[in-house]
């Protein structure tokens, strides 16, 4: 057995996270509903406000022109720009300058025409966004990120394939780097290919050195930690369960409430039931029958996940562009070790439904 293990469930904050700035569960609600208000009339239009709220935590370039394009026309209740420095609650979105990691910084204030505060607000952070209070503290002690969530529901209610191709060329997606879904990539697929970027990052930083076991294991719980994990799984189960689509629906933070706190059927059975919806079958109470063949069919999916971080976190030069085009050419499979991150989430997988 793999000694690396890949974290889906955790009962302590995100690194960087002190204890007291987390937010339980029925306070981050409440801050959600305010949001949600926010935009009244319109609040029990389920799926228009799952887009305004995710808007929240991840409304930048890339969320719109290649991860949700079908919600980049609605607007967000606040500003979101990118930083050099951590200065007003700035949440670090990794990025590397000539292998050297230089974090960007995504900050999100109000706007000067807040239809509630009007301009008496401008450029305040939001206490929604502060602290990294989008990851929360569950009743039953987990920690699990809601802007994770949020974004995986965003991603499930506007389908479409990732690729650099605009869509009046998406014919042409089979033959350039994609990935098949965009519920994947933005949520679990795409936290695992962020650990196999920074793998690569490291070996190349490191002069084509790879980094040890235990740094390995660093990198996973710092890229995709368990309360991240979570929060990529969730959205997959409340989306089986509730209606997430209508425009005519539940408020957004009555569904949260109901699957985390309510009938505890669904939350209980999360994870058989999301290894179901993303194609693990043949479960004999200890393995699926189809785990190395859907390892097998996920690995075009990964690599280009992992193509897709490589650019975005890369600086935009020759070399910035060389990477991820190794890693599309199936380049530096011993450093990436997508195969072994697969199955160690695999592993964690059937750990927790054992424990269902």
């Amino acid at each position: 057995m793999n000694p690396l293990n890949q974290p889906i469930v955790s009962t302590t904050p995100e690194a960087g996270q002190l204890p007291n700035q987390v937010l339980d569960l029925k306070s981050f609600l409440a801050l959600l509903h305010e949001e949600e208000n926010y935009w009244a009339p319109e609040q029990n239009d389920t799926s228009l406000s799952i887009t305004r709220l995710r808007k929240i935590f991840y409304d930048q370039w890339g969320w719109n022109s290649q991860l949700i394009r079908g919600a980049s026309s609605i607007p967000s209740r606040y500003n979101t720009v990118m930083q050099d420095s951590p200065a007003n609650y700035g949440r670090a979105v990794p990025r590397y300058v000539q292998l050297i990691y230089a974090p960007a910084y995504r900050v999100v204030t109000y706007t000067d025409h807040d239809r509630v505060y009007g301009n008496t607000r401008t450029g305040q952070v939001p206490l929604i966004y502060q602290s990294d209070h989008q990851a929360v503290r569950l009743p039953n002690g987990e920690m699990c990120d809601i802007g994770h969530v949020l974004a995986g529901l965003d991603a499930l209610n506007h389908p479409q394939v990732v690729s650099p191709l605009p869509n009046f060329l998406s014919f042409l997606d089979k033959i350039f780097p994609h990935v098949d879904s965009n519920a994947d990539v933005v949520t679990w697929l795409g936290d695992i290919a962020s650990s196999s970027a920074d793998f690569l990052f490291d070996y190349l930083r490191n002069k084509n050195t790879p980094i040890s076991e235990s740094d390995e294991q660093v990198v996973i719980d710092t890229d995709a930690p368990g309360s991240d994990m979570m929060g990529d799984i969730d959205p997959y189960v409340i989306a089986h369960h509730y209606d997430i689509s209508t425009h005519t629906g539940q408020l957004v933070t009555d569904i949260l409430h109901q699957y985390y706190t309510g009938d505890q059927d669904y939350y209980r059975h999360r994870f058989s039931t999301f290894s179901k919806i993303i194609g693990l079958k043949g479960w004999d109470g200890q393995n699926f029958s189809n785990e190395e063949a859907w390892i097998k069919a996920y690995h075009h999916n990964l690599r280009n996940s992992i193509c897709f971080v490589a650019f975005s976190q890369n600086e935009k030069s020759i070399r910035g562009l060389l990477i991820p085009l190794q890693v599309w050419l199936n380049g530096y499979q011993d450093v990436l070790k997508m195969d072994m991150l697969m199955r160690i989430f695999i592993q964690s997988l059937k750990q927790s439904i054992i424990q269902e």
